[in-house]
């Protein structure tokens, strides 16, 4: 609203930020994320081992349940490599490409995994199947071993399948013992 005094034109006072306040505000912001960035690199990769480990009881459990019900003869192995996206593994103890669940003849579920991240079968095999009750076939346990591909790191993980289809996952071990 435009107010007259005396003949003269009054407007508000201006209201908000200079561009001097607005550039110092983003310079600290920047410092800041300068700072805790490094201390994220952590954080994202237990983030990511957690991830592919959850996925991996997901799978064992999806899988368990079908052998169940379709009365055995459901397997899970490694996706093989060769695509774009995984290229790298040959050793058929690494499942970083990935796995599938199947009864045989169809694929009833695929899991991809994302980057950052390996996973090993601590039997050095390329699959393994389930028996009718949703145990392990070789009567033993099944391990994997997630762990961070960052150079240097620690981070892992231990996913099991033990007998009577117990499914767990224990962080920071490679063994569920």
């Amino acid at each position: 609203m435009r107010r007259f005094s005396r003949g003269h034109f009054h407007l508000p006072a201006a209201r908000g930020f200079t561009m001097l306040e607005l550039m110092v505000v983003v310079a600290i912001l920047a410092i800041l994320a300068a700072l805790a960035g490094p201390s994220m690199v952590p954080v994202i990769e237990r983030w990511r081992v957690r991830q592919a480990a959850e996925e991996m009881v997901a799978t064992m459990a999806f899988a368990r349940s079908e052998a169940i019900k379709r009365g055995g003869n459901v397997s899970v192995a490694r996706s093989t490599p060769g695509t774009d996206q995984c290229a790298l593994p040959t050793d058929v103890a690494d499942w970083r490409c990935g796995w599938t669940v199947s009864d045989g003849t169809t694929v009833l579920r695929e899991s991809p995994l994302g980057s950052g991240v390996s996973v090993t079968h601590a039997a050095s095999s390329g699959s393994f199947a389930l028996t009718r009750w949703g145990d392990p076939a070789t009567g033993g346990a099944v391990t994997f071993v997630v762990a961070s591909t960052r150079s240097g790191s620690t981070v892992r993980s231990a996913v099991c399948l033990g007998g009577g289809g117990r499914i767990r996952s224990k962080a920071g071990a490679s063994t569920c013992n």
